[in-house]
């Protein structure tokens, strides 16, 4: 009969979006705090454009890889009244913003920490109310226009 290992090492294939906060700070070293719950989160790399450098000799196109072209961010998240003030009270300024997946702590009472990657950028914000339909939560949209590159920490 085999001996069974009495310790095994999983190999994480994964993260699920349980514990994925939208961070923002006021100036670079100030500290994040989450702007707000969300229920949603758009990508957080955009795709490069492509630059056709195909020539009459090719028999097909032929490309290399362009800038990155990102549109707004938007986030949704469930409407309040006071979380759609808060964030519109913020529109027009250069603020800080991350995506941070990870927090330590129990459930109820985690604390982001970012432990599983963070993705941030600077930019405005704007919050709106989605439309919605019978029996359905309102929903709200939050939406971020970087103004600088998205930067990606593993968290460690």
């Amino acid at each position: 009969m085999s001996e069974v290992p009495t310790t095994t090492t999983a190999t994480v294939r994964g993260i699920a979006t349980y514990q994925t906060y939208l961070m923002y700070k006021s100036t670079e070293s100030g500290t994040y705090q989450k702007l707000l719950d969300i229920t949603s989160f758009p990508d957080l790399i955009g795709t490069p454009e492509r630059i056709d450098i195909t020539s009459l000799s090719d028999a097909q196109r032929v490309y290399i890889s362009g800038i990155q072209d990102r549109e707004d961010m938007t986030f949704n998240a469930n409407y309040t009244p006071e979380q759609f003030a808060a964030v519109n009270d913020l529109r027009g300024q250069q603020l800080y913003f991350a995506v941070w997946f990870g927090a330590t702590g129990d459930p109820g009472s985690e604390v982001p920490d970012g432990s599983k990657g963070k993705f941030s950028w600077q930019g405005d914000v704007v919050a709106g109310v989605t439309g919605g339909g019978v029996n359905e939560a309102v929903g709200m949209t939050v939406t971020c226009t970087p103004s600088t590159i998205i930067e990606f920490d593993d968290g460690n």
